[in-house]
């Protein structure tokens, strides 16, 4: 029942089986640690890699089978907008299920072999979420290759390369580029058009303006004055535009894949400022008619019919500072080029009066025709012509001495005058007889008689002299003739009673006093077209302009003032 024990051998068996139990004890050790190892997984360079993959998944913006937008590409994504698609690339990639895992990060180059030196890609992406294996790549371009790598990451930075992968983006073609037109321009405003872009994947306009050529090369000095989007409108009105100036404009046409094309480039020349707002109306005397500006812009002479006086217009601040009796009824009114004598007309009278601008004194009273009314002097200086209403002719006085050295028989009841800027040629309006006289200044003799509506008035002549420009009461136009041929050209509709005419200096623009619709008409000479009107006082009859073109002075017969406008 009793087990025998060898007392003798049991000491060395005792430590053979304990060496035995230490040897097994070290191994189990081993084996956990082992054990623990293979569940935590490796750590650095022995993480797994991840497979990566890209695919195209913009749109191209071509259309379905049906002539429909393809709507089935980045517009029904959750990272579109649902409007604008663009060029989009999405990679995704396996998950990383390694214990050591600490963030997946995304090369991205135009150079193969990213892992060989990766300072030679962009990061495009960092996640340090496991879960995270798809990321979308909006930043490029169409028609280019492009190569990714993703490096799964340990907490130290060591990581392990996945596949290098490649995609190269679609080839879209641009847009129909829009041709850019320029119809209408003015000394505020620049109107632009364009043609439509007939591409069904049309996204915007964006209209650029720059005061230098050449927009497309180098748009750092252009504004962006326009950008219509998804927009079917084709024109645009500038209104920033400074006068006097030059610009330039194009159009940039995108479509949905922001690919864009650039329009023809246009060259716009603004007008001239020209005064178009009532700023100050300044009380004168009674029934005001004539009106004239001395040539350094200082003062403004007024005739006024009632008083038989004029009165005198302090420009810089628009005082009227003196009046000079003149003879019976004063109606039309010039300065010399020198600025140093005004000579009036006296219809009631009979005669001319010279005033000295340095003291406004009278200094000479010469005898004209039967009514005198126009008057106007050649841009020399050596000659005034005076029209006399009731004797159907037209007095020349020689300034020198103001002598009567010639009278010229011109049509019935001839009211203005004005003189051509080269001084050549006088043209005259004939109240009764519905033309205008010609007078060659050379010899004072009548070389043309031009047909007009009826009742023709006011008149003057641009700058360049290449046309003259009639108003005809009673027909509500103005009549334009080429002085070239003495045709007439154009007959344009303005408001009623349209009398006294003037020229803007920069020949941009003529004035109409509409005696009896008591407006103002602004006419455009580039197309003779009327492009506003402005309201001023009762009956306006005359007009000058500061030789500046700054402002101009309008007279109003019943109101007993002159109207300002700057």
């Amino acid at each position: 029942m009793f087990r025998y024990i060898n007392r003798k051998t049991y000491p060395k068996q005792r430590n053979s089986n304990m060496k035995t139990l230490f040897n097994v004890s070290i191994t189990i050790a081993l084996l956990l640690i082992l054990s623990c190892g293979d569940s935590t997984g490796p750590s650095g360079s022995d993480l797994s890699p991840s497979t990566l993959s890209v695919s195209f998944t913009g749109s191209t913006g071509k259309t379905g089978a049906d002539g429909t937008a393809d709507l089935s590409a980045s517009v029904l994504k959750p990272h579109s907008t649902g409007a604008k698609s663009s060029c989009i690339v999405t990679a995704s990639w396996t998950i990383c299920s390694d214990q050591g895992f600490h963030s997946y990060i995304l090369y991205r180059s135009e150079t193969e072999d990213i892992s060989s030196d990766p300072s030679s890609a962009e990061i495009i992406g960092e996640f340090t979420a496991v879960n995270t294996t798809l990321y979308v790549d909006t930043d490029i371009t169409w028609a280019t290759e492009y190569f990714y790598v993703l490096k799964n990451t340990d907490s130290s930075g060591d990581g392990v390369w996945s596949n290098e992968v490649a995609i190269t983006t679609p080839q879209v073609e641009a847009p129909e580029p829009s041709v850019l037109s320029n119809p209408d321009v003015s000394w505020f405003y620049a109107d632009l058009s364009w043609t439509k872009c007939p591409d069904p994947n049309f996204y915007s306009y964006r209209l650029y303006r720059s005061p230098v050529p050449n927009i497309q090369d180098d748009s750092t000095l252009a504004d962006l004055i326009c950008d219509l989007s998804w927009s079917l409108d084709t024109a645009y009105t500038d209104t920033t535009v400074i006068s006097s100036s030059t610009y330039y404009y194009a159009l940039l046409t995108t479509n949905t894949e922001s690919v864009s094309s650039w329009s023809n480039e246009i060259t716009v020349n603004t007008m001239a400022h020209i005064p178009y707002t009532v700023t100050h109306t300044l009380v004168v005397g009674s029934n005001p008619w004539g009106i004239c500006s001395l040539p350094s812009g200082e003062y403004i002479y007024v005739t006024n019919r009632g008083d038989d006086n004029v009165s005198i217009i302090r420009t810089s601040d628009n005082t009227v500072t003196a009046a000079v009796d003149v003879g019976d009824i004063p109606y039309g009114i010039c300065s010399l080029p020198s600025g140093d004598y005004v000579y009036v007309t006296n219809c009631g009278s009979d005669n001319v009066s010279v005033i000295r601008t340095s003291d406004n004194s009278i200094i000479a009273t010469i005898a004209a025709g039967d009514r005198p009314v126009g008057i106007c002097t050649l841009p020399s200086g050596e000659y005034v012509y005076v029209t006399n209403r009731d004797d159907d002719n037209v007095s020349v006085i020689r300034t020198s001495d103001n002598t009567v050295v010639a009278t010229v028989d011109v049509g019935t009841t001839p009211y203005r005058i004005c003189s051509l800027p080269s001084g050549n040629y006088l043209y005259i309006t004939n109240w009764n007889s519905n033309n205008v006289s010609v007078i060659r200044t050379s010899d004072n003799t009548v070389v043309k008689t031009i047909d007009m509506f009826s009742h023709p008035i006011g008149i003057c002549a641009l700058p360049s002299e290449e046309y003259v420009y009639v108003s005809n009461y009673s027909n509500d136009v103005v009549a334009v003739v080429r002085t070239s041929d003495y045709s007439l050209v154009e007959t344009i509709n303005v408001s009623n009673g349209p009398w006294g005419l003037f020229p803007h200096p920069s020949g941009e623009c003529v004035y109409v006093a509409n005696s009896t619709s008591n407006t103002v008409s602004f006419i455009r000479t580039s197309d003779n077209t009327v492009i506003t009107s402005r309201n001023v006082g009762g009956n306006p009859s005359s007009i000058c302009t500061l030789p500046s073109g700054a402002a101009a002075y309008i007279v109003n017969y019943y109101d007993g003032t002159v109207s300002v406008m700057q």
